[in-house]
């Protein structure tokens, strides 16, 4: 059995070797790490494609990039980018002398149509921003407004899809223009065309669109054949973890940042409190957060707590406490549903057909997620072999959650059903589960109770499970691992612990623990235990006692075959005296 019980030090790895052992001051500033990209090398190699100086009718003009639409970010983007860039012309000029208007080039950067910067960014856009614009005040002469193409001639424009998909009209203009490198003047209302022809401006402009999954989603659904000529690039989020360096690196990314914001430099005592964060978000301890967004909120909310003009554990801490303190209130408001006994879970006892499952909450609005212990139930009776799902048959189950279920049921079928029909139909069923659930991180606990139903044995309920099952009743992860190792855990604090709760994982999900420090400090103290298990029958010797198949001793599988026999006995004979009763009827209806 690959059963094992999970100590504090693999709860939480201890990196402060690494930390303490890094040089991230020496690496700060020097060349290739001030620059955003540096971290980024697949948009690297996209940026450098579409900056590469070559014949203009050949290179890319446009470029997708899926990141986030910040301020911030685009500001970080626009710096790198411009790295890419050689120096542009000045751009062009309009003159105007006798109701004409006439196009040269521009002489100096104050002319009314030069370029202003060879990169530019914006993650909102409208008509007249992008495009310029043509005015005539009443009883004045025409006057020209330069927009962000004009300013940007030569160089790159970065810009928010999600803007520009809102007004089709002008990402079609825009698109238009890019490629056929003429910027030509229009009217905004077709009803009053332009008072006067202006000469067309040549337009060398490399295009930039930043957006998200959806937008991109709804680019792709808008034009699919822009695709194809499209650079595309993703700003990975998450940086992977293998060794030192790179954690070493991903620290002088955060010190990146915080010079870039003006903001203090990071102490070195700091990142171990980090880096516990920041695996908490990814959900994996070798994976660290390179979101600009998450980065920035942890390095501005920390720096109001500053005492010796450095970012340092303290402030960390301070700033974490405070966050969860402000977001707490619904959690807090959920627990006393449990607290209060609302909600009914056991935590001390040992109950036949009873298991203590665990989900997670998701509200809308709300920034986190909510671990759930779930009191799931089972009961068997005499039928025709029917897993009565009662979620699934009121309509509260969501399709993942019933393609577990049936997974689940396959593997009984195949397991105990060889020639002949199982004689039990079991109803399965979340306790007090007044809303639709979906996901299959139940089938593991929903598989232990019917077994235990089966069998006539105990479930041990100081032990809660969380994981899903495939056919052949291995245990794959699940998500939300530490959300729901934390609501079981408040439940035993509050109900007493008694030295023998715990929960039972994938042990696939081992590499996502990031837990509190309170869950910590009752496993190094042996008053909680984490279990990773990796089938079905690890699962159930921990929770019952007894394996699930042993050749030499008893087992739960042998409890269920020879309660089925007994069953199948009975029946049996059942059927005979019945069909001997059926002759005697025929034959005496039949003189």
């Amino acid at each position: 059995m690959a059963i094992k019980q999970l100590n504090s030090q693999q709860v939480q790895p201890d990196i402060n070797y690494i930390i303490n052992n890094s040089d991230i001051q020496t690496n700060l500033y020097s060349d290739g790490l001030t620059n955003l990209l540096s971290w980024q090398p697949r948009v690297a190699a996209a940026v450098s494609l579409l900056c590469k100086n070559s014949k203009a009718h050949y290179r890319p003009r446009f470029m997708l990039l899926k990141a986030s639409e910040s301020e911030f970010f685009f500001d970080l983007l626009k710096q790198s980018v411009k790295t890419n860039l050689a120096n542009s012309d000045l751009g062009y000029s309009y003159y105007f002398s006798d109701n004409k208007i006439t196009l040269s080039k521009a002489k100096s950067k104050q002319d009314n149509f030069a370029v202003q910067d060879s990169c530019l960014s914006a993650t909102v856009v409208d008509m007249e921003k992008l495009f310029g614009c043509v005015r005539q005040p009443e009883n004045n002469p025409i006057k020209l407004q330069a927009g962000l193409v004009h300013h940007a001639n030569g160089g790159v424009l970065i810009l928010g899809l999600r803007s520009l998909l809102a007004q089709p009209i002008v990402w079609t203009k825009l698109k238009q223009m890019v490629v056929s490198q003429t910027f030509e003047w229009f009217s905004a209302d077709d009803s009053h065309p332009l008072p006067l022809s202006i000469p067309t401006m040549p337009l060398d402009l490399r295009i930039i669109l930043v957006g998200d999954r959806l937008s991109l989603a709804e680019l792709q659904e808008f034009e699919p054949e822009f695709y194809s000529s499209s650079i595309y690039a993703e700003f990975e989020s998450e940086l992977s973890i293998t060794d030192s360096q790179q954690f070493n690196a991903w620290m002088n990314y955060l010190q990146f940042i915080s010079h870039q914001l003006a903001l203090p430099k990071i102490a070195k005592s700091a990142f171990a409190t980090i880096y516990k964060q920041a695996t908490r978000y990814t959900g994996d301890q070798y994976y660290l957060p390179l979101s600009i967004e998450w980065i920035q909120s942890l390095l501005l909310n920390s720096s109001y707590f500053i005492e010796n003009g450095e970012i340092d554990a303290s402030a960390v801490c301070k700033a974490f406490e405070q966050k969860t303190w402000r977001e707490n209130y619904l959690t807090e408001r959920f627990h006393d549903e449990f607290f209060t006994n609302q909600i009914v879970i056991d935590t001390k006892t040992q109950v036949v057909g009873q298991i203590n499952g665990l989900s997670v909450i998701e509200y809308p609005g709300y920034p986190k997620a909510i671990g759930e212990p779930t009191r799931l139930s089972c009961l068997v009776h005499f039928g025709d072999g029917e897993l009565i799902d009662i979620e699934r048959k009121t309509d509260l189950a969501g399709n993942i959650h019933s393609k577990g279920m049936m997974i689940m049921q396959a593997f009984i079928m195949s397991e105990f059903a060889i020639n002949h029909q199982l004689p039990f139909s079991t109803s399965l069923v979340f306790e007090q589960s007044y809303n639709e659930i979906d996901g299959d991180s139940a089938s593991l606990a929903g598989m232990c109770a019917l077994i235990s139903a089966l069998s006539n044995q105990p479930i041990d309920q100081q032990l809660a499970v969380t994981g899903s099952v495939d056919q052949f009743g291995h245990v794959q992860s699940i998500g939300g691992v530490n959300e729901k190792i934390e609501g079981f855990f408040a439940v035993c604090q509050h109900q007493g612990l008694t030295g023998q709760q715990g929960v039972i994982i994938p042990a696939s999900n081992q590499r996502h623990l990031s837990l509190s420090d309170e869950v910590i400090d009752a496993i190094s103290s042996d008053k909680f235990s984490i279990w990773t298990v990796e089938h079905v029958a690890d699962a159930l010797y921990l929770l019952t006692g007894i394996p699930y198949k042993d050749e030499n001793n008893i087992s739960l599988y042998k409890l269920i075959h020879a309660r089925m026999q007994s069953i199948l006995m009975q029946d049996r004979k059942h059927e005979g005296w019945l069909s001997r009763w059926k002759k005697i009827a025929k034959s005496t209806n039949t003189q």
